[in-house]
């Protein structure tokens, strides 16, 4: 059971680290603050993964492939069908470190636009990746997660800047421009490929 719980933050972690140590052998560094908020910002996405839910291509394999986990999955493509105000509350709450961490640890993506397009993407993911797992795969959860990041943002911008600007120069020192999206992209990948739950048992 605990293995259970390990392996994701392995798969969610590791990758990172393992980038962070290709671009240093490629005399591509950064700072310790940079790699620490770098982390904090890995071990939301693992949370948000695990509560989530998602499933990995061992469980489409196990439906008889991706056609077949299409035709068994729950999907909702109409807007505004969820009960309640909680899960929209809930799925907008969910990203919203994720609209406020990529501005405040990387300059290029102070970005509205940016934002919202990788949240909007990860969202995807999510949606994706739990096709087979019978959980509803909703277009709600799609824009409420994508709002989240939008307003994730608009959190930095109104005090971010201000009230947790220490160190800024030292944080923001990143690998990249394009860093926060490849370890976005490793976590889903390796997560949704390399994790299988069987194996456990």
């Amino acid at each position: 059971m605990l293995l259970m719980l390990i392996i994701p933050i392995i798969l969610t972690v590791a990758p990172v680290m393992v980038y962070q140590t290709v671009m240093l052998l490629g005399k591509k560094k950064s700072t310790s603050t940079h790699y620490v908020w770098t982390y904090i910002m890995m071990i939301y996405i693992w949370l948000v993964i695990s509560v989530t839910g998602i499933g990995s291509i061992w469980d489409m394999i196990s439906k008889g492939g991706l056609i077949a986990t299409f035709q068994q999955a729950n999907i909702s493509l109409i807007p505004f069908q969820s009960e309640g105000m909680f899960t929209y509350c809930m799925n907008v709450i969910m990203l919203m470190p994720l609209g406020f961490l990529l501005p405040y640890i990387w300059k290029n993506f102070r970005n509205p636009l940016k934002v919202a397009l990788t949240g909007f993407s990860f969202s995807i993911f999510i949606e994706f990746a739990q096709l087979p797992t019978n959980r509803l795969v909703d277009i709600d959860d799609l824009m409420m997660n994508t709002l989240g990041a939008i307003l994730g943002y608009v959190v930095w911008k109104m005090i971010g800047k201000y009230f947790f600007n220490k160190k800024e120069e030292q944080r923001t020192t990143s690998l990249g421009k394009c860093e926060p999206v490849i370890y976005l992209s490793l976590a889903c990948i390796c997560n949704f490929l390399l994790y299988n739950w069987t194996w456990f048992f």
